[in-house]
């Protein structure tokens, strides 16, 4: 009786909160006319695209591919105050569009033990036999974090096998010392790279750490570190993977977190070139981390999770853990990197959807093509709020003259508060800006902006829940956490000049 009398609370609380538009509607009675914004509860959604368990939330992708399947492993944040925390789970998919969650993997050990959290690692294959080297940490031990790993005959059980390593004997930092990488080298020996911080080339910084052994189950022996940075607290979640001539380091950057980063330098029979950093080494922007990589032998994906925000409101901080994002991974002409849509989920979302227009300004319409011409305020065309599920905006933008254009996001009531992801060719940047009364008061994430090709861009935009992620050119990714744009309006805009957009939403048929 308990239970139903909550549950029927719960959902008298969420139709409420659907009909309240407190603090996003101006009072202002010359504003354009449009649906009502809805505040809409995103704590109790389902995802699938950007998948998170029922239970909790994802952090720290550890992805592994065999026979067609995508294991992604992932330390589970259930956010549920309790004593022990980050036990790794899993999750299986073979298009990165649903996923079964196969649950816990690995659970922590007991409280106040070495294994009070499980922290980020790898999982490597030696004969019939699947390694899992993870962070056990204790934030009241010293020191705080120890490698360890366990064992697999099937992917799904696992025994643990106990201390693999620490670094702290070998002049490392007691308090970091985690996210263990293993490689297998030409000799057929192994190297384990190890995110911490030392007092190397006369500064104190982070580095990997980088030991070898003949043998996965120990006898590793410190070698000079695999990279080092002053830039950065700690080079967490490291993957390294070649392709072609080069050899890549993906790495997050633990300052605030913010972002994720690559390298590369060139290899040949063995023989390693200097690193070379991009002028531009980021991969996403801001709401994406701690992303990992898996290659099924013909494409590389990256995974990392789009962060929740704190008590889910788009005004307060991001959290730890969220969403999973994949993108396609792929190489350029030049050895640089470049992020684009996973052909399954592109493919997917292909049922068109007729749009109808709620608010049309400054702008001549014909069929699905828009001629938006903004003079002293921002031309923009409105359309219906999104429905539950997936949904995908593709658009082919060419600006004649606009300074600023893009998608405006939550373009509900007067339109006094908007997300607008927008595409600035002078500035170099597509990025999401938060714009009260028509004034930019934030840009939240931003990205490098590719080249124009032809005069043109090609956005492809994946919408589920509070989950946003832009694709420019199927060269550039910007992952978003918008609230305010689950199931609300959304619209085109151009500013300062004109801008032509042709603009479909796509489905899956089978989810209608």
């Amino acid at each position: 009786m308990k239970t139903i009398t909550y549950q029927i609370i719960i959902c008298l609380a969420f139709a409420l909160s659907a009909c309240s538009d407190t603090d996003y509607i101006s009072n202002d009675p010359t504003a354009a006319p449009g649906p009502a914004i809805y505040d809409v509860d995103d704590s109790f959604s389902s995802y699938s695209t950007f998948f998170k368990p029922a239970q909790g939330w994802v952090g720290d992708p550890m992805p592994f591919y065999e026979n067609g399947k995508f294991h992604v492993f992932y330390l589970q944040d259930a956010r549920d105050g309790g004593a022990t925390f980050h036990p790794i789970y899993k999750a299986v998919t073979t298009d990165f569009v649903s996923y079964e969650d196969t649950g816990e993997m690995i659970p922590c050990g007991e409280d106040n033990g070495r294994e009070d959290a499980l922290g980020t690692g790898s999982v490597f294959k030696e004969g019939d036999t699947y390694y899992f080297f993870y962070t056990a940490h204790n934030a009241n031990l010293d020191p705080k974090e120890e490698i360890f790993y366990a064992t697999s005959t099937d992917l799904n059980t696992w025994e643990k096998q106990g201390y693999a390593i620490n670094g702290w004997g070998d002049g490392y930092d007691r308090n970091d010392f985690r996210d263990p990488f293993i490689i297998k080298n030409p000799d057929g020996s192994y190297t384990m790279l190890v995110t911490t911080r030392a007092d190397y080339k006369g500064s104190w910084r982070a580095v990997l750490s980088q030991y070898t052994s003949d043998r996965l189950t120990g006898g590793w022996t410190r070698k000079e570190p695999f990279y080092d940075s002053e830039e950065t607290m700690n080079l967490e979640c490291p993957d390294v993977f070649s392709m072609g001539s080069y050899q890549y380091l993906i790495f997050s950057e633990q300052n605030d977190r913010r972002g994720v980063h690559y390298v590369y330098r060139t290899v040949s029979n063995h023989s390693y070139g200097e690193w070379i950093v991009p002028a531009d080494n980021f991969l996403d922007g801001y709401a994406y981390y701690a992303a990992k990589t898996a290659s099924d032998g013909t494409n590389r994906y990256l995974f990392g999770w789009c962060p929740t925000r704190d008590d889910h409101k788009d005004k307060n901080a991001y959290s730890w853990a969220g969403a999973l994002v994949v993108h396609r991974l792929y190489q350029k002409s030049n050895g640089e990197l470049g992020l684009g849509i996973p052909e399954s989920i592109d493919q997917k979302y292909n049922d068109k959807v007729d749009l109808k227009t709620e608010i049309v300004k400054h702008t001549t319409v014909s069929a699905n093509t828009y001629s938006l011409r903004s003079t002293d305020e921002k031309a923009v065309v409105v359309f219906p709020r999104f429905e539950k599920g997936t949904s995908k905006i593709s658009a082919t933008v060419k600006a004649a003259s606009a300074k600023r254009f893009g998608i405006e996001f939550a373009a509900g009531g007067s339109r006094k508060y908007v997300y607008d992801l927008v595409i600035d060719p002078a500035a170099g940047k597509v990025k999401l800006d938060y714009v009260v009364g028509g004034e930019v008061n934030s840009t939240l994430t931003e990205a490098k902006l590719p080249a124009a090709v032809n005069g043109e861009y090609q956005i492809k935009v994946l919408v589920e829940n509070s989950v946003c992620v832009a694709y420019i050119n199927d060269e550039v990714a910007l992952s978003n956490r918008i609230y305010q744009m689950n199931q609300n309006p959304w619209g085109i805009f151009a500013e300062e000049g004109d801008a032509t957009f042709t603009v479909e939403l796509r489905q899956d048929a089978a989810s209608r």
